[in-house]
């Protein structure tokens, strides 16, 4: 995959202590690049009632970017600015954004937990997710648990690598705030 923010610097962060949104840049949105990790899915009818949201009422929400320009909430709204026409003229290719100084745990999590209380996740994408913070970044189930909001047993389930297969998909009752992905 080709990235956009090759060769670019930092992006500079919200000093310590204060809120992101008192310090919103407006960026070009291709100098960014999106995470590998998002579990959200908005299917095309939601997508153009955001485009109708961002061209109606303009920008109540910026992106949060890591200060390496990775999209940790928001992809959709990039997306459309980079995808509509008149989303794109209206801000001229440019994005608000909220810069964070955060690894890439924190910036997973973040994207679960934010995305999580808006909406739906595929749960194939969510076990990756989980299985990579587990495994690669050595960080406690409870705790994983605890910051996207989940059950211990959620995290049990989704850490186990043929998540579906091990527990039966139809006998298991999962968190709405998640789907299977081949549900949607």
């Amino acid at each position: 995959m080709s990235s956009n923010t090759e060769g670019l610097p930092a992006l500079p962060v919200t000093p310590d202590g204060e809120n992101p949104i008192d310090h919103i840049q407006w960026i070009p949105a291709d100098t960014l690049d999106p995470n590998v990790w998002n579990p959200n899915r908005v299917h095309k009818p939601e997508l153009r009632l955001l485009e109708r949201s961002l061209l109606s009422t303009g920008w109540i929400q910026p992106l949060m970017v890591s200060r390496e320009r990775i999209i940790i909430d928001g992809f959709h709204r990039w997306r459309l600015s980079q995808d509509s026409a008149a989303v794109r003229k209206r801000w001229r290719g440019r994005v608000p954004v909220a810069v964070l100084d955060v690894d890439r745990p924190t910036a997973m999590l973040m994207t679960i937990r934010i995305n999580r209380a808006k909406g739906t996740h595929a749960a194939i994408e969510m076990s990756a997710i989980v299985r990579e913070l587990l495994e690669t970044h050595h960080m406690d189930p409870a705790q994983i648990a605890q910051e996207i909001g989940g059950t211990r047993a959620e995290v049990d389930l989704l850490a186990q690598e043929d998540v579906f297969a091990a527990r039966g998909i139809n006998k298991w009752a999962y968190s709405p705030a998640w789907y299977p992905k081949d549900a949607a």
